[in-house]
């Protein structure tokens, strides 16, 4: 459906989009993180939120793309690690943790707009959503982190 990728793999264009795009989450989940610490809560607001509708829109372009091809087991069907457990493990690991990362932000987000004033100032949803942004934001971490796995193993080797 898409170009061959700018990577040098067998992935597609909007496969090395995605890939790119997950790893660039990891230091600006970060980033973001330590705005919230500083007490910047309008710029924390307004990059979650910029970054759920961005994440949205790739991973669902990403979800249909890879559903017209077959499923990831059919796009990475040309790899070595094709059917092994190595593979299937990472693919099997990230996929837990990038689901259950999306009910956990959609949550949060939704949540914290209802319950917070515009602009956003501490109040008493405060330790709820401190609990849950630390728990989303370490999920967020690992999906983008194990998501280096299961494109070398599907795409590079």
């Amino acid at each position: 459906m898409f170009p061959q990728g700018f990577l040098g793999t067998r992935a597609d264009l909007l496969m090395d989009i995605v890939i790119v795009a997950l790893l660039a989450v990891v230091p600006i989940v970060l980033y973001n993180w330590s705005l919230a610490r500083r007490g910047d809560y309008a710029r924390h607001k307004l990059l979650q939120v910029g970054l759920a509708v961005l994440l949205a829109a790739v991973v669902g372009l990403f979800e249909f793309n890879l559903r017209m091809q077959g499923g990831i087991f059919a796009v990475t069907s040309a790899s070595s690690y094709a059917g092994t457990a190595t593979l299937d493990f990472w693919i099997y690991f990230h996929t837990f943790f990038a689901i259950t990362t999306i009910f956990i932000w959609a949550g949060l987000i939704v949540a914290s707009l209802r319950k917070f004033p515009s602009p956003p100032i501490p109040g008493a949803f405060s330790a709820t959503h401190k609990r849950w942004g630390r728990i989303g934001m370490i999920w967020m971490l690992v999906t983008g982190v194990t998501s280096l796995p299961v494109y070398v193993y599907g795409f590079a080797l």
